[in-house]
């Protein structure tokens, strides 16, 4: 196939069309762009569980009469415990500054709470058992400790989220791709109509189905790819115009920040765009093109 001859053809076919293809782009762009949006929050989901089920966590909130000799013995004993990397004992300004970081609106609440915490974290080659049974140890020292919270029911939460996003992308994706090929066939169709005559003429010359079929199907190759460049363009700018203010409140709860689509799900989009935009213009054409 002459690739030069189909593109400078491919050209001046969108030129004559272009009103056609602008408004085919738009309706595409839209389409990625909530396919994108839900690889986004399935992303971030994902990260998150990651983050707090690597680093196997806990935190210890004391009662607000606790008496320091106490807490300190119980944070020393920790810090020795052999499956435990850290244990940090934070006061309930040190709580509630961290919390408030960023966070201006928050300010009014009340001192009491953000009681003093001992923010735990074990070895990356502790025992899975370890957390539970330091848990119900410290729970024990009742004159201490008003509460242990392990975030075992916030992860398997998490992860029913994940599952759930996971699938929602799944069905997502389907009817996003389904809509991209009937958006770009009907656009070929309307492009194919257009140049019917031309069609004609080539056909009569001589012209093979391929040589008739290749820049319509270059044509949609470049919506589907311009379509989904254009959503992670939008997608990237809405996120990072939105990072700073988003990120205080994912620090102060979650003790993470969030991230953006890895490169490889960036291909895998781009590819999807060009390749469903391909397959819908040459389903589209085929029948077109027996004159």
């Amino acid at each position: 196939m002459d690739f030069k001859g189909a593109y400078v053809r491919a050209l001046r076919g969108v030129r004559e069309d272009v009103r056609l293809y602008l408004v085919a782009i738009s309706s595409l762009t839209v389409a990625f762009l909530c396919l994108g949006g839900a690889l986004l929050g399935v992303a971030n989901l994902t990260a998150l569980s990651e983050r707090w089920g690597r680093s196997d966590r806990m935190s210890i909130y004391l009662r607000d009469d606790a008496p320091e000799v106490d807490v300190s013995r119980l944070t020393m004993a920790l810090q020795e415990h052999p499956a435990v990397a850290k244990a940090n004992y934070n006061s309930a300004e040190v709580s509630r500054a961290r919390f408030l970081d960023g966070n201006s609106a928050l300010r009014d609440l009340p001192r009491s709470a953000f009681p003093a915490t001992i923010e735990l974290e074990l070895k990356p080659n502790a025992h899975p058992k370890a957390l539970t049974q330091i848990a119900e140890s410290v729970a024990a020292q009742r004159s201490v400790v008003e509460e242990v919270d392990t975030y075992r029911s916030w992860f398997e939460r998490i992860a029913a989220l994940i599952g759930a996003g996971r699938t929602l992308v799944i069905v997502l994706a389907s009817l996003v791709l389904a809509c991209v090929m009937a958006i770009v066939a009907n656009t070929i169709r309307l492009a194919v109509a257009s140049r019917r005559e031309e069609i004609e003429v080539l056909k009569m010359c001589g012209a093979t189905n391929a040589f008739v079929r290749a820049p319509f199907v270059l044509e949609g190759t470049a919506q589907g790819l311009c379509a989904a460049l254009l959503s992670l363009g939008v997608l990237a700018l809405a996120f990072f115009a939105l990072r700073a203010e988003v990120g205080g409140a994912l620090r102060s709860f979650l003790d993470m920040q969030p991230v953006f689509l890895s490169p490889l799900v960036m291909l895998g989009l781009l590819v999807a765009g060009g390749a469903v935009g391909a397959a819908g213009s040459a389903l589209s054409v085929r029948r077109y093109i027996r004159v």
